[in-house]
């Protein structure tokens, strides 16, 4: 875990976005990270509040009982007195609530015993009084200012010693925090990360559906090509049609034609798309919060050389999936697809890691990254999704999404990938 005497380091998750299976933090990650006890948690007291009964401040019973447990004990594990978090995934994970990451300072804190305290804003607490975590919440308002409240938060809860920080968390939050407490800041994405990692079947079934509904509305992208579209105008009709079947966002759609196909997070431009040209097109979409990526690449008209790239992709494709199994590693994974690729003399042109996790976020555990140690286990999700780029004239990316079982892998992403399949 990484230690910082001031929270110089939380700004934003800059360790956990990144997309270089080269960067030093995701390497770090995959290859050193633990894997949260499963076992059966400690009994804790019984608390009445607000007239619920409730076993360590959720109601029993819930999902959300069961990953506070974790939470606790995985606190406990690593020497924390506590845990803090702001809206966003982790917050969604642990109350069911999705609430927006603005200017306003919105923190739960999670101590290692009693009950869950939240400061937030009282324009947004309203959800939190009724989700299935029992929390005790000082709100403010815009008039009152956030002060007083951060006064009563540590008049209730110790927050002192060694407390983990999502790594969303805005300085200001803390700044704020820092006028009444002066807790030791630690980096806890790890712990975060590492618990949302195994998904439980609640949640395999609604990443199942989001899969599915990202799948139908690429089986309709052939019938949208034109010649002469832009692609920003693609984009928008993409974007139309996941909606349509019932998407609940669309959050990154990249459509890149001819030599942008090249560069793999070029963003929809006005280019028009013409013949002969390769049309690489990457989206990721949500159904309850939980998200589905695919890419696929098209051609209007044929071109050898395409057709060529096009089936050494898939083949590297095909490797790192057939390889996506409970107990390897996720360095074996894509060295999977990078040995196939090396065959062919085309890994230089390999920029990326093979593939990140899937969740509540785009990019979580695990990555799929060169020389990655964690291995694998039942119930993770993540992508698949090498390419070859050569610069100036185009690119090819196959992207699938896989959950690891006890038996092998599923495959959620139910779309044709032979070559020519969209004509």
């Amino acid at each position: 875990m990484i230690t910082a005497d001031i929270p110089l380091l939380f700004a934003a998750q800059a360790s956990f976005i990144a997309d270089s299976a080269s960067v030093p933090e995701i390497q770090r990650f995959a290859s050193r990270r633990r894997i949260p006890s499963q076992s059966i948690p400690a009994v804790t007291p019984k608390a009445h509040i607000n007239g619920s009964e409730t076993t360590g401040g959720v109601k029993k019973e819930s999902s959300e009982a069961r990953r506070l447990e974790k939470l606790r004990r995985k606190i406990r594990e690593e020497g924390l007195d506590g845990v803090m978090m702001v809206p966003g995934p982790n917050l969604r994970y642990y109350t069911g609530v999705n609430s927006l990451l603005l200017e306003r300072p919105f923190l739960l804190f999670v101590p290692r015993d009693g009950d869950p305290n939240m400061v937030s804003p009282s324009l947004e607490a309203g959800p939190y009084r009724d989700c299935p975590l029992e929390m005790r919440i000082h709100e403010w308002t815009d008039n009152e200012g956030p002060g007083e409240s951060f006064e009563k938060l540590v008049r209730e809860i110790q927050v002192s010693g060694s407390w983990g920080v999502e790594g969303r968390v805005p300085y200001l939050f803390l700044h704020h925090l820092m006028r009444y407490a002066s807790p030791k800041f630690e980096n806890g994405e790890p712990i975060l990360q590492g618990l949302r990692e195994l998904k439980d079947q609640a949640e395999l079934a609604l990443i199942r559906k989001s899969a599915s509904i990202l799948s139908q509305s690429f089986l309709e992208i052939p019938h949208m090509l034109r010649e002469g579209m832009t692609e920003r105008g693609l984009g928008r009709k993409i974007s139309d049609e996941i909606y349509s079947n019932g998407g609940e966002g669309v959050e990154d759609l990249l459509v890149q034609s001819g030599p942008n196909s090249a560069n793999p997070h070029w963003l929809p431009s006005s280019r028009k798309i013409r013949r002969g040209e390769s049309i690489v097109i990457d989206v990721s979409s949500t159904y309850s919060g939980y998200y589905a990526d695919i890419t696929r690449t098209f051609m209007l008209g044929t071109d050898s050389d395409f057709e060529d790239l096009y089936g050494k992709v898939l083949q590297a494709e095909e490797s790192a999936i057939r390889t996506s199994r409970s107990g390897t590693t996720v360095g074996a994974v894509d060295e999977a697809a990078r040995e196939s690729l090396r065959r062919q003399k085309l890994d230089k042109y390999f920029i990326h890691r093979t593939g990140h996790g899937l969740g509540l976020e785009v990019h979580e555990a695990p990555y799929i990254v060169a020389g990655g140690r964690e291995r694998l286990l039942p119930s993770m999700v993540f992508t698949v999704e090498p390419g070859i780029y050569l610069p100036g004239k185009q690119g090819v990316r196959i992207e699938d999404n896989v959950v690891t079982t006890t038996r092998g892998n599923e495959v959620t992403t139910d779309l044709p990938k032979e070559y020519g399949w969209w004509r």
